[in-house]
């Protein structure tokens, strides 16, 4: 009930303070527009680094899960070690096993992430140390975070995207916000426009959520472009790696990072916030699901950073 009490008065204080005032007044930012329209554009910067595995350690890793080949399991994964097999290149030569090797050779070589991703989740849970570990076949400028923030779960429409990129020490994060329904579609060709410069998709439940959720409100708008991407969603690279009591983005922060949002809103109270701030046209209750949105995106950051962390030093 406290809480109840506690945004009720955040979103009416809100109300109060801002009337009469612009968007960009009170969030920053500025009006920008794309090949489908206009919308506002709020961009932010830190200063951050991102840890990454080599691309050794991820070749070495990959290379040695014979798990990987098809028809190898623990007995045969043993008796290769036992037989002083180290890894996959040490089979390149045997003529049962050579065909099967040389595929995944040829793709650690290359750094095809998308088709070494897929091997790995075919035969491992998204949660092994070898999704991670891929990570080191790219550079943090590669990686594009993203996250959404929508008018509810199923067929409403999104209004806010948010992306982070690293710009050499900087890391950047760029908002796309939708100031009426009717600029969705240009949020989302936004966000598609940036992609396609894009190498891989970094989110915390992006696979399951965002980018369903985005390639829905797609089809509805008649956009393309969300092409197969390399996509490291962090919710599963996270799930009982550290005891927590529950894998929520904000209950990692406080329990991994050690950091207590303050003044935050839940995602559940998102679209209300919106919805209002739409039906005073008042721009207060936005305050809140910019910052929301910003602070998700920056925790990825520092997530990827501890499971680097726990995986690389433990």
């Amino acid at each position: 009930m406290e809480d109840y009490y506690n945004i009720e008065r955040l979103k009416w204080d809100l109300i109060r303070s801002n009337k009469g005032k612009e968007i960009g007044e009170i969030v920053g930012g500025k009006e920008s527009g794309n090949q489908i329209g206009t919308f506002h554009h709020i961009s932010n910067s830190f200063e951050k680094s991102l840890r990454l595995p080599s691309q050794k350690q991820a070749k070495e890793s990959i290379l040695k899960d014979f798990h990987l080949l098809p028809g190898v399991g623990p007995a045969t994964a043993k008796k290769f070690n036992n037989n002083g097999i180290c890894d996959m290149s040490d089979l390149k030569n045997d003529p049962n096993w050579c065909s099967k090797v040389k595929h995944i050779l040829e793709l650690t070589d290359e750094k095809n992430l998308i088709k070494l991703l897929s091997i790995v989740e075919r035969w491992h849970p998204l949660s092994h140390p070898n999704c991670y570990l891929l990570t080191g076949f790219a550079d943090s400028e590669d990686l594009l975070f993203f996250d959404i923030e929508t008018m509810g779960l199923r067929f409403r429409p999104l209004f806010l995207i948010g992306i982070g990129k690293f710009d050499n020490d900087r890391f950047v994060v760029e908002q796309f916000f939708a100031r009426d329904t009717s600029e969705e579609k240009a949020v989302i060709q936004e966000f598609l426009n940036r992609l396609s410069v894009c190498e891989i998709l970094v989110s915390f439940n992006g696979r399951s959520f965002d980018s369903r959720y985005i390639k829905e409100r797609m089809d509805l708008h008649g956009l393309r472009g969300f092409n197969d991407i390399p996509h490291f969603d962090l919710l599963h690279m996270c799930r009982g790696r550290w005891s927590v009591p529950n894998n929520r983005l904000v209950t990692l922060e406080r329990f991994v990072l050690g950091n207590k949002r303050e003044s935050d809103i839940s995602s559940a109270v998102v679209p209300h916030f919106y919805e209002l701030y739409l039906r005073k046209k008042n721009p207060g209750p936005v305050i809140p699901i910019i910052e929301h949105n910003k602070q998700d995106i920056v925790s990825m950051v520092s997530l990827l950073n501890m499971i680097a962390e726990d995986e690389l030093d433990g």
